[in-house]
């Protein structure tokens, strides 16, 4: 039997695997419903558990190479179908493939949360002189509709070409085949149950990239992946090996690397028995280590390795073995197979089958007169670049039908030209991609799709209107064009595979140049989808956050801070679901112990009571050249130097979970946050305060973790006059005092305040850089933050202040371009970073509904909704809410966005209360200050 990576020959083996895998903690499988995008059902959170993917369609946008749409295999073990569509000139050298790489002159145009339909735009002659509108439709879940629409808006005719290709992608460079004994399974070092330390690192319950304990990535390791064990004595690794053949005496071959100078001892222990030392001599590459195993009983196999501490080693797995079939077992490389074989079952239509994927792929062209060609480049657009290969197949310069590149890759090609199309026109070229189970399957498919061409108009039709964005009132319908591509961009700004939990799965990210995770850019990508689709942003914080029989506390790449707590409340902010509570609560406790020092974390080291989370991640805020940031670095002053921010948000994690522990009635949890918050106020109350500056400062600390004193420039100010120094606004901690001067810094011209927002120093610094990259431009996420302060701070008029100037530098920027950036100039307002971004950007989703999109209510922080209903036309509202943390008086305020045909009041406890009008159908409520922790507040229509 041949076991090559991901692929189990024999089905009952392949079940017992399974079943063995599912034991260990961590382990990510399956998929949530898809019932989470339309609605929350009683038991909806039980489709979350044990998974951290998406329950989006099979087919999507989600390829890390060309831009398209892709198929992930229901085995889900990191290989993509991917199909590239490519509408260009004719006969022209300029042919580079639609990248996600590199700006290459597509725009994500229009996406439905769910992807029935999603679109993107080719600019062949900018801006919309010639152009062409990909699509691609639901038909059925095995099935998609691909369509280009050409549009020549030109005064001469064009003739233009289209490209279809059709790939397969591999997450890996090379495999390793084993072979194996009839009915023997080879299982991975990966599926162990359990692996424990005797010192535990701090990183110990936070792997990065949610990777499970020990784990590296491997090639030559036959799953692609190996255990490492620890070079220090008292690690224990326990596995539950399968006796599939229910062998009496046997052998466990244990494939192994150690690439150190010497031999390493693991002390073996099989079904309680201790073994005798096992020797795993130095091996620079894997080799085997044989182990006799007498008086096996049952179907399964216990192991445990202990260390000794003569050094690590590298595990790839074991298999079990009579003594006489050791040399049948043999491992060799396998080269990856990217040719498919190829049925063409009609004129206008073909079946791909690839050896490493299960189901067959149809794709079927309505135009009879493209050409099939083949393609052996890794990179078809170079291919493409020379002349020689622009023509049909038809013309003596091709040979006979493929393209000689440089033979490392395989891409079938349709190739439809040439498209005349005459000034004004609009034509169109359709394609269906179809997968199934079996081949005939797919060709009946074929087959019937290839009567039906005119059908399909009123399918792609009613998709497309599935991607429409809710109705709006008239004074967001100029904003509506940037808030459909943003909300495009952040919809399909996905990846597949990426990896954690020894699982492979569907993941969004801030833009497809990173195919990984990314843990604060996706809670503000969760937060942009909670006024898109609740499904989407449900799942998001899902992927993020951990039960407790998971290995890591929450799922760590890059800057720590807890944007997912944000996301938190907001989706209850949204909903009141109770269900939804008490599955997540557990997992954001975890997440917020993990920060306050919990399970082994490092960000509790100081005696200041200062949090720092330098040995998570070099990024406190996200800010990378944020000033006393880099300096800290540069000096190696980590262990000494903590910023503000993580205790700032650290204060407001836990006020947001005591309000949720407060509807849960978690009276012990209250206690804890109660202290710590206290903790917390105080350190950076008596440590951080820079009277003088108008900021709270980085803190200096001696060898022994005691605060000595706010780190200064060398010039002798405060290294911290920017974003970080007002972080305690948000985490509601500042005297009035601090309050009015931290908010002049904010709101003052030539401090932090720009045409274009806030920016992150100050600039009357001496360290302001206006060329810099976050030091110099004007970032969304943390305006969001403050955008919200403002709310518990009663100072709604500089919220719209901020939401307002974001949204216009957003629509002239997008307007302009087509692009939705990272990040926008001081200077000049112009969009910058990475041009297809989600992400950091997404809070110009929450300000344009909170302000134009009827049945939107916004506030602070302090306020927890403990119910809530608009009216069935958005005419009226009723809310209960309880006040927390009011400690400055300031009351609260709130926007309301309501049906801009009516005019209203409002009343507040049964007491009339001021609505201040902002724009049609849009509120300022403004609560004073209250005895009163519950209100109860009321708006209807005036008579």
């Amino acid at each position: 039997m041949i076991y090559t990576r991901f692929k189990i020959v024999k089905l009952a083996s392949l079940i017992i695997l399974i079943t063995i895998n599912c034991l260990f903690a961590g382990q990510l499988s399956a998929q949530p419903s898809d019932k989470i995008y339309k609605t929350w059902e009683k038991g909806f959170t039980q489709s979350l558990r044990s998974t951290h993917d998406m329950a989006l369609p099979a087919w999507g946008p989600y390829s890390t190479n060309y831009n398209g749409i892709s198929h992930v295999p229901a085995r889900n073990n990191g290989i993509r179908f991917d199909v590239i569509v490519q509408p260009s000139f004719y006969l022209r050298n300029n042919i580079a493939l639609a990248s996600t790489q590199r700006e290459s002159g597509y725009h994500p145009w229009q996406a439905s949360p769910t992807l029935s339909y999603f679109s993107y735009r080719y600019e062949l002659e900018w801006k919309d002189g010639v152009y062409c509108d990909v699509s691609f439709s639901e038909i059925d879940k095995q099935s998609r509709l691909i369509k280009a629409e050409f549009v020549n808006n030109t005064q001469s005719n064009r003739s233009l070409a289209l490209n279809l290709f059709s790939t397969i992608s591999f997450p890996y460079n090379k495999m390793v085949k084993v072979t194996l004994p009839e009915g023997t399974s080879w299982q991975e070092a990966a599926s162990y149950i359990s692996l424990t330390d005797s010192v535990k690192s701090p990183n110990y319950n936070l792997i990065y990239n949610g990777q499970l304990r020990g784990q590296v990535t491997d090639e030559n390791a036959v799953s692609g992946t190996a255990i490492q064990t620890s070079k220090i004595a008292g690690q224990v690794i326990n596995f539950k090996l399968g006796n599939f053949r229910h062998l009496k005496n046997g052998l466990l071959i244990i494939r192994y690397k150690n690439s150190g100078s010497k031999d390493v001892r693991l002390q073996a222990v099989v079904n309680g028995q201790t073994k005798k030392e096992l020797i795993f001599k130095v091996a620079a590459n894997y080799a085997q280590l044989n182990l006799n195993i007498n008086d096996l009983k049952g179907e399964f196999l216990s192991l445990l390795l202990k260390t000794i501490g003569d050094g690590p080693i590298f595990l790839d797995g074991f298999a079990l073995v009579n003594n006489d079939e050791v040399p049948a077992v043999k491992f060799q490389n396998e080269e990856l197979n990217l040719k498919p074989e190829i049925t063409n079952v009609l004129h206008n239509g073909a079946i791909l089958k690839y050896n490493d994927i299960d189901e067959y792929y149809g794709i079927l062209w309505q135009d009879t007169t493209a050409d099939r060609r083949t393609i052996l480049d890794q990179s078809p657009d170079e291919a493409l670049a020379k002349f020689d290969n622009l023509v049909k197949a038809g013309h003596a310069r091709l040979n006979g039908g493929r393209i000689n590149g440089n033979g490392k890759g395989y891409f079938r090609n349709v190739f439809i030209t040439p498209i005349v199309v005459k000034p004004g026109q609009m034509l169109s070229k359709n394609f269906v991609v179809v997968s199934g189970s079996t081949k005939d399957q797919v060709v009946e498919k074929l087959k019937s799709f290839n009567i039906q061409w005119a059908s399909f108009e009123t399918a792609y039709t009613k998709r497309k209107n599935e991607a429409a964005l809710p109705k709006v009132n008239q004074g967001g319908k100029p904003f509506s064009f940037s808030q459909q591509l943003m909300a495009a961009t952040v919809l399909t700004n996905l990846n597949y595979p990426v990896f954690a939990g020894n699982k492979y799965f569907k993941h969004t990210t801030p833009g497809k140049r990173w195919s990984s995770f990314y843990t604060w850019d996706s809670g503000f990508i969760g937060l942009g989808y909670t006024d898109i689709n609740l499904g989407r942003a449900l799942e998001s914080l899902n992927a993020y956050t951990m039960d407790e029989q998971e290995q890591s506390a929450f799922l760590e790449h890059g800057t720590p801070l807890p944007v997912q707590a944000y996301l938190f409340n907001e989706l209850w902010d949204k909903t009141q679901n109770l269900e939804y509570l008490k599955y997540f609560y557990p997992r954001l406790k975890r997440y917020y112990s993990f920060l306050s020092g919990a399970e082994n974390s490092p960000t509790r080291r100081l005696k200041s009571g200062m949090i720092q989370t330098w040995d998570i991640f070099y990024n406190s805020g996200g800010w990378d050249d944020y000033s006393p940031q880099v300096y800290t670095h540069q000096k190696k002053l980590e262990k000494l130097i903590a910023p503000v921010i993580n205790t700032a948000h650290q204060i407001r994690f836990a006020k947001l979970l005591k309000a949720a522990a407060w509807q849960l009635g978690y009276k012990q949890d209250i206690a804890i946050y109660d202290e710590d918050i206290k903790v917390y106020t105080n350190a950076l109350q008596q440590n951080s305060w820079d009277e003088a500056a108008g900021y709270f400062g980085y803190v200096n600390h001696d060898a022994d973790g005691k605060a000595t004193g706010i780190l200064k420039h060398e010039t002798g100010v405060n290294y911290n006059m920017g974003l970080d120094g007002c972080s305690p606004l948000i985490a509601g901690i500042c005297t009035p005092q601090q309050q009015v001067k931290l908010l002049a810094n904010l709101f003052t011209s030539a401090k932090l305040w720009t045409e274009q927002g806030i920016t992150a120093i100050d600039q009357s610094s001496p360290y302001y850089n206006k060329d810099g990259y976050w030091n110099g431009r004007v970032w969304m996420p943390h305006q969001w933050f403050l955008w919200k302060t403002m709310f518990d701070l009663n100072e709604p008029e500089r919220a719209l202040q901020i939401a307002n100037t974001a949204l216009n530098v957003w629509k002239r920027e997008t307007d302009d371009t087509y692009n939705c950036w990272e990040n926008f100039g001081v200077e000049t307002g112009n969009g910058g970073g990475w041009h297809q971004f989600g992400a950091l950007s997404s809070p110009v989703i929450n300000w344009y509904n909170a302000l134009y999109k009827p049945g939107t209510i916004t506030h602070g922080f302090n306020l927890w909704c403990i119910k809530q209903s608009f009216g069935a036309n958005n005419d009226g509202y009723k809310g209960e809410f309880q006040l927390f943390d009011n400690t400055s008086n300031n009351g609260a305020a709130m926007l309301l966005c309501l049906n801009e045909n009516f005019e209203y009041k409002a009343a507040c406890n049964n007491q009339p209360v001021k609505l201040t009008k902002v724009a049609n159908g849009s509120y300022i409520l403004k609560i004073t200050s209250q005895s009163k922790r519950k209100l109860s507040i009321q708006i209807t229509k005036k008579v």
